[in-house]
């Protein structure tokens, strides 16, 4: 007894394709009762995987007019595994506090310049699409390439990475940094790409090879008040404000579980962007002048704005960890201004002002107050 398939024949046709072109043009099915079945050699899945020393599937899509486009992607990819264990790419600055009042002074995360370096190449990839896109529609418009269902598909642009949306909310984390240099530095990236017309291509590199990674030690900082203030998440223009911008709100103060004044925020049941109100604030509302009135003001402004606005929410319950990475980041900032430190100059002294794991183990064992061990020279 027969059923009708669910797909078209268009869309099974479509995917035959796409395998075939993904294993050489060999084949794109395997069919056959008899024997044990070897797979035809393509494979698919997230486009920017690791696992695999190569792509070999997208490697050979890209031989293919049709698929060329997709080049910049596999060229992505191959950055990110060849950075992965390049240390110097990576946030010194632990992402969490010990009961001593230390931080771990040891490679973790990507730091902000490499993350910058990468939404730079990803905007540049999405810019080139549409490019791509545009230029081939013209084409066919005038005649230069065939009227077909393939080419007109070819039209539209065939991916996007970085949506308004996603901008939004890379540049609500973007800002907890300390380098971060200015608020809103993610959309000043996207300025950069989509209103001046920069472009950052992928950089071929040769791949890192697994390292140890090393602790550095670990640094004092108190409850991130040790040696410069840090008010987190808090906003004073906010509470004055807020009664006359939105007199609609219970309230112009907002508090964390832990009983710290914040800037006034909404709960979701998951970190949530209002993609609508995202999209029409990059694309309507920042522009030029927007983009340079905020360059001299202080990063963490700009998570007040998403917030206040209500462009961001954030998980119910986790007001108080959101309120420690920002009062985190802003004290690093604070630190590096006080001491006149470039970013360099800021990751050398924590590594030589730090102590010892075995240092750190003492503090944390001890009991009744605790001994600071570390002796800051003036």
């Amino acid at each position: 007894m027969s059923f009708p398939s669910p797909l078209s024949s268009s869309t099974v046709t479509r995917l035959s394709d796409i395998y075939r072109a993904g294993n050489g043009g060999v084949c794109g099915v395997v069919m056959g009762e008899s024997g044990a079945r070897a797979a035809c050699g393509a494979r698919f899945g997230c486009v920017f995987c690791g696992m695999g020393s190569n792509d070999r599937s997208l490697e050979n899509m890209m031989q293919e007019e049709e698929y060329a486009h997709l080049k910049p992607l596999n060229d992505f990819r191959n950055y990110l595994l060849a950075v992965q264990w390049d240390m110097s790419r990576r946030e010194l600055v632990g992402r969490t506090l010990s009961e001593a009042g230390y931080t771990r002074i040891q490679a973790d995360t990507y730091n902000f310049g490499e993350r910058v370096n990468m939404l730079r190449m990803l905007l540049s990839i999405d810019a080139a699409e549409r490019d791509r896109a545009e230029a081939h529609s013209a084409d066919m418009a005038s005649g230069r390439i065939p009227d077909t269902d393939e080419d007109r598909e070819l039209c539209d642009p065939q991916f996007e990475f970085v949506t308004p949306q996603q901008l939004v909310a890379i540049d609500f984390f973007l800002w907890m940094h300390h380098y971060a240099p200015h608020a809103f530095p993610a959309l000043a990236v996207w300025h950069d790409v989509n209103v001046l017309g920069r472009r950052y291509p992928v950089p071929p590199l040769e791949a890192k090879p697994k390292t140890e990674i090393v602790l550095h030690g670990w640094y004092p900082v108190g409850q991130y008040d040790r040696d410069a203030p840090a008010l987190g998440l808090r906003d004073f223009d906010a509470e004055q404000w807020n009664r006359y911008l939105h007199p609609e709100r219970p309230g112009r103060y907002a508090r964390t579980t832990g009983g710290e004044q914040t800037v006034y925020f909404e709960e979701a049941s998951q970190f949530e962007v209002d993609a609508e109100a995202a999209c029409a604030f990059v694309t309507c509302s920042y522009d030029t002048a927007f983009m340079l009135d905020n360059q001299n003001r202080e990063a963490i402004e700009s998570a007040r704005f998403w917030l206040n606005e209500g462009f961001v929410k954030l998980p119910v319950g986790m007001a108080q960890r959101y309120q420690d990475m920002a009062k985190r980041g802003q004290y690093f900032a604070r630190l590096a201004q006080r001491r006149n430190l470039t970013p360099a100059e800021l990751d050398a002294r924590l590594v030589a002002c730090g102590i010892s794991d075995g240092e750190h183990q003492v503090l944390l064992c001890r009991e009744g107050p605790q001994l600071d061990l570390f002796a800051e020279a003036a």
